[in-house]
């Protein structure tokens, strides 16, 4: 019996992280080496220290971020640890395919193309059950498409969620990529090139913000961060494919279903990408079909864009906790 060995992409990806970021892991999701970090609070993190058993805490989900198109899990950097230490949750954040320090497949069987929309669904579910926390529900946190994602989990697997918090949501057809001719260009090999040039230039997206001289260190270290990815193996290849096979979920159609869960949806008043208005319009709809007793409302943070966990953290973590503390976290 013959022992397979790693990928190169694999060993590279591994030593970067080693290196660089000892506070990330890896674990294999769908055969996908992929990158997220763990933050417990700090009564567990001494009990891991000393070699001691954790406590299972039956009655306490656990929390997933989960970040936006062209982010990672560094978008999460103000959020990670302080919300364990405030819920006393476990909370996981991770790269997903084609993003951050995750493994960029190359090939796939036939009917498990990772870079589809409907992947990342059931691939948000497994790598949590491959963490250990199957038996637990799930508070989401998701940003852009991260909430679309977070939220036809909440329409398919209600049973899994605890609540949802969704920040800029992208939840509509039109909201969430480019419109069809855009996404085959990009999945061209001309649009590859553009893609090469643009994002090489402009990512972060200044456009995603209200201003970005309001957030600490974007220059020296925000800016930079983001750009780490355009330079590690396949990112480009893997970013056409998520464009050429880019299909939008389909959420607000099966609204009814969302209101069975506590649900935030916060906005940023001058969201460019999707207009507050707009977010009203669709916070309002989804609102139409509630019962009287759902736990949904929605929230607007002054001067911030389509990212307001990188550009107002503490507002969004204090709006966060409120609300978790007001569903029974």
């Amino acid at each position: 019996m013959t022992t397979q060995l790693p990928s190169i992409q694999r060993v590279f990806l591994e030593s970067i992280v080693s290196s660089s970021d000892p506070e990330g892991h890896f674990v294999e999701v769908n055969g996908i080496q992929t990158f997220y970090k763990l933050a417990m609070p700090e009564s567990h993190r001494q009990l891991l220290q000393k070699k001691q058993l954790i406590p299972n805490e039956p009655n306490k989900p656990v929390i997933l971020l989960l970040h936006q198109i062209l982010g990672n899990q560094y978008t999460w950097r103000h959020h990670l640890q302080p919300l364990a230490d405030a819920t006393g949750c476990h909370v996981i954040a991770y790269d997903r395919v084609s993003f951050g320090f995750t493994e960029r497949p190359l090939h796939w069987e036939d009917g498990k193309n990772p870079y589809t929309q409907e992947a990342s669904v059931e691939f948000a579910i497994q790598l949590v059950f491959n963490l250990g926390y199957g038996g637990k529900k799930i508070v989401f946190v998701g940003v852009s498409t991260g909430a679309a994602i977070s939220c036809v989990i909440a329409i398919r697997y209600p049973h899994l969620v605890h609540s949802l918090c969704l920040l800029g949501p992208s939840l509509s057809h039109d909201d969430q990529g480019p419109p069809p001719i855009g996404r085959h260009i990009l999945g061209s090999a001309p649009g590859r090139l553009f893609l090469k040039a643009a994002l090489y230039r402009y990512l972060p997206l200044p456009s995603l913000y209200h201003d970005t001289n309001s957030i600490p260190d974007y220059e020296t270290a925000v800016k930079p961060i983001y750009r780490v990815p355009l330079t590690l193996p396949n990112f480009y290849e893997s970013f056409s494919w998520l464009m050429k096979y880019f299909v939008p979920l389909d959420i607000l159609q099966y609204k009814r279903h969302l209101t069975q869960v506590p649900m935030l949806y916060l906005i940023g008043d001058d969201d460019k990408y999707l207009h507050a208005d707009k977010h009203k319009e669709i916070f309002d709809d989804i609102a139409s079909v509630a019962p009287p007793n759902a736990k949904i409302e929605m929230k607007i943070i002054n001067n911030c864009g389509h990212l307001p966990q990188d550009e107002k953290p503490q507002e969004v973590l204090n709006l966060i906790l409120d609300f978790l503390n007001r569903v029974g976290i």
